[in-house]
């Protein structure tokens, strides 16, 4: 018997769920749910998980609600959208595109803030980021020391680099010793660097 597919709301509460999973290992209550989706009936939130139950992706242990194999294997591939392109060297021009990728679900946690990037350059390549190598985004303009960045200098250029907030100025450091970093006073960062993908599945790209 074919199983029965999830609704739209459906598919919206079991991303909230596995998210949230993967941010603070538990299952969020209705009410943390409630504000994830922007729903205020709980009564609403608990027809949804009903229906996840009986399609076998939410189980009930006691008054507990845990995530079944099945809702984690759903999650095995996320698709997201392919921005373009993104200097790993000198900064280039970053393209929009309307192209879409399929990314490992384990590197994606916010979904609705994340996207691809391929790489052009070689300045991050002792940080195992190669020419041609994909990677994956999530928008956020607060970077910790070392985190891998998308940075956008001058409002026009965008380049991949490792940040570091120093006294009086950002450094944006290559992971490439032959190659200098770039000094900035500010810059806007576009986003931080989850995860880097060789081997993919891609729609419309070639």
């Amino acid at each position: 018997m074919k199983p029965l597919p999830l609704t739209k709301k459906q598919s919206e509460l079991l991303n909230a769920v596995v998210n949230f999973f993967k941010m603070h290992d538990r299952v969020p209550t209705y009410r943390e749910l409630g504000e994830e989706l922007g729903v205020s009936s709980s009564a609403t939130i608990a027809e949804h998980v009903a229906g996840l139950i009986e399609k076998g992706f939410l189980k009930k242990v006691g008054q507990q609600i845990e995530l079944t194999i099945k809702a984690f294997q759903r999650g095995a591939g996320v698709r997201l959208p392919l921005m373009g392109l993104i200097a790993a060297g000198e900064p280039i021009e970053a393209l929009q595109t309307r192209e879409t990728i399929v990314v490992p679900a384990h590197m994606v946690v916010d979904g609705m803030n994340s996207y691809v990037l391929k790489v052009r350059g070689d300045s991050m390549i002792e940080e195992g980021i190669f020419d041609g190598d994909f990677v994956v985004v999530e928008r956020s303009n607060r970077p910790q020391d070392g985190d891998v960045v998308v940075a956008l200098l001058d409002n026009t250029y965008a380049t991949l680099k490792k940040f570091y907030r120093e006294k009086t100025r950002i450094r944006l450091q290559p992971a490439n010793k032959r190659l200098k970093p770039i000094f900035v006073k500010d810059c806007i960062i576009q986003g931080i660097v989850r995860g880097v993908i060789r081997t993919f599945r891609t729609q419309g790209m070639y």
